[in-house]
């Protein structure tokens, strides 16, 4: 496989050994999982000179580990000539693979055309940074950010440029990009990015063919290996996109794979994307599952539908709650369709359904007992940022302490999908605070006030992403602060989502066993929403023992509920 997309972000590269803590770092995850190489880009450089050091320093990476990495160059369009020169002496002297652009400026700005000119007349491929976001919103600190709109003006005025439009799933809206750029068949989409939407690489293989998508993972290594490894595309088609880069890289790079190294390969990654369509024989169960209509986008979310993907995935429970009931104004009419869908089904084996409860509507109180006594709901999610209440809302409290009366476990949903999707026309609540897929600080810290208050409810915490040890020890752990001991700590359980928190590569799990700890830990790949390997290979990935592992995939979700 080759990854088309990663970058150094390494803070010392001043000496062959330092450079080579980052090559064992990356070749450790690579070899494992079959990437035999890596486009390597380095850091940007604000003058000519600075991008001369870093161009450099990327060639040394190249040098000192040849079978790992291949180099992209970096250059500005603002620096004119000066900029194509050091393009070229990157290309012609470094061995360097082409040039990575970034948001100097926009695509189909005139600037960019001197670069493009030498980067046909060197046969090289230019990736660029792009995302396509809400209509008309503009990145704070990217104000000339490229979406697929520049990507057709500079594609258009040259059809002979090799142009990579980075990150398919970078933020934003795909679906548009993939039908905005089906029709240039000079234009390429790489695979990586955050988002890993259910059917975003098929629907990308369905428009630009899958001779026009290349691996890549932007450096999020897990999800963007899960990504391919989990789309429903062939195993045949899923090692063409794994190699698709190779066809892209020039002749005169030191160390290309030879054609033997290429077709030995693809039929390696064919031979391991045949084995993962084999079922899974553990135990899985996804904390974060949904049923019912998403209103921005089809999804196969009908409690058939859901159980189809279980099926094909192995998953042997889904602890769901309804889509509809978020977006109604009253959650109530979701709930008792929820509960109705799954009896009709007969899938009640399969799903532990959770009511979804806004505790600053009227007669919630009612609405609880009704879902817990009559309909055999078994717990509760909030959606403060979709129901428009502060976090720490007293009525938060009150349902907790409800729901610790019932002894039926509360899950915190931040979103339920990237922020930079949204429809243009609907913002949830503090949209400028919250992180893409995340709680902000402010939320965060009301939401440890709230567990604080209500310290016996059982709690699965989603969208934490680095907010997870601060909640632990703010709420479950004793220590001491100077001279005070804090030794005030919930009785009830407090999980979290891992699908949720910072971890692309082992060693960042790592961190979060130690933080967090493996018991806090719950499986939550969010069907039907998202791609359900980019997330479970966290759970197959977390450097912990078999043992643990199955408390992680379906042992400590399951403990809530009996």
């Amino acid at each position: 496989m080759i990854d088309s997309h990663f970058h150094l972000w390494t803070e010392d590269t001043s000496t062959p050994e330092a450079r080579a803590e980052r090559a064992d770092q990356v070749r450790s995850i690579a070899d494992r999982l079959g990437v035999e190489r890596i486009c390597l880009i380095g850091e940007r450089g604000e003058t000519v000179d600075e991008c001369y050091e870093n161009n450099r320093t990327v060639a040394k990476m190249t040098d000192e580990h040849p079978d790992l990495f291949y180099g992209w160059a970096r250059a500005s369009p603002l620096w004119g000539e000066e900029g194509v020169q050091e393009f070229r002496r990157a290309v012609e002297e470094d061995g360097l693979i082409g040039l990575k652009l970034y948001a100097q400026t926009f695509l189909d700005d005139p600037a960019v055309d001197p670069l493009a000119e030498a980067a046909v007349d060197m046969d090289v491929p230019i990736i660029s940074h792009v995302s396509h976001r809400r209509r008309g919103e503009r990145h704070p600190r990217k104000p000339k950010e490229s979406n697929s709109d520049n990507v057709r003006g500079l594609a258009e005025r040259f059809p002979e440029l090799k142009l990579i439009s980075g990150h398919i799933g970078g933020g934003g809206v795909w679906e548009y990009r993939c039908k905005n750029l089906a029709d240039l068949e000079n234009v390429y989409l790489d695979t990586s990015g955050s988002v890993c939407d259910a059917g975003q690489l098929e629907m990308a293989a369905e428009y630009l063919g899958t001779d026009r998508l290349l691996y890549g993972t932007d450096t999020w290594f897990l999800p963007g290996f899960g990504k391919l490894q989990g789309a429903n595309l062939t195993p045949e088609q899923k090692a063409e996109i794994a190699y698709n880069m190779e066809s892209l890289i020039p002749d005169s790079t030191p160390n290309t794979l030879s054609e033997n190294e290429v077709e030995t390969g693809i039929e390696a990654a064919r031979d391991l994307f045949a084995a993962s369509e084999e079922p899974r024989p553990e135990t899985i169960v996804d904390a974060n599952a949904y049923v019912g209509d998403f209103p921005w986008s089809q999804l196969d979310s009908t409690a058939d539908d859901v159980v189809d993907t279980m099926d094909r995935e192995g998953v042997d429970k889904a602890v769901v709650s309804s889509f509809d009931a978020v977006f109604y104004r009253d959650p109530q009419p979701g709930n008792r369709e929820l509960a109705a869908e799954i009896e009709n089904a007969g899938h009640e084996d399969r799903f532990v359904p959770l009511a979804t409860i806004d505790p600053t509507y009227p007669m919630w109180e009612e609405d609880l007992r009704e879902c817990i006594e009559e309909l055999g709901m078994q717990g509760v999610r909030l959606f403060p940022l979709y129901h428009d209440y502060a976090v720490d809302d007293p009525g938060v409290v009150d349902l907790l302490d409800a729901c610790a009366d019932y002894d039926v476990p509360v899950m915190f949903v931040g979103q339920l999908e990237d922020k930079r999707q949204h429809h243009s026309n609907w913002k949830i609540r503090d949209y400028d605070e919250v992180g893409s897929k995340n709680w902000s600080n402010e939320q965060a810290d009301a939401l440890v006030d709230v567990l604080q208050q209500s310290p016996e409810a059982d709690v699965v915490v989603a969208n934490a992403w680095t907010h997870a040890e601060k909640i632990v020890r703010e709420t479950a752990t004793k220590y001491p602060r100077g001279v005070r001991l804090n030794n005030k700590t919930r009785s009830g359980e407090t999980l979290f989502v891992l699908d949720d928190l910072y971890m692309f590569f082992p060693y960042q799990g790592a961190d979060i066993v130690e933080t967090v700890g493996v018991d806090r830990l719950v499986t939550g790949p969010k069907l039907p929403l998202l791609n359900f390997q980019s997330h479970y290979i966290y759970t197959e990935e977390l450097p912990v023992s078999e043992e643990e592992r199955d408390r992680v995939r379906s042992e400590n979700v399951l403990s809530l509920f009996e």
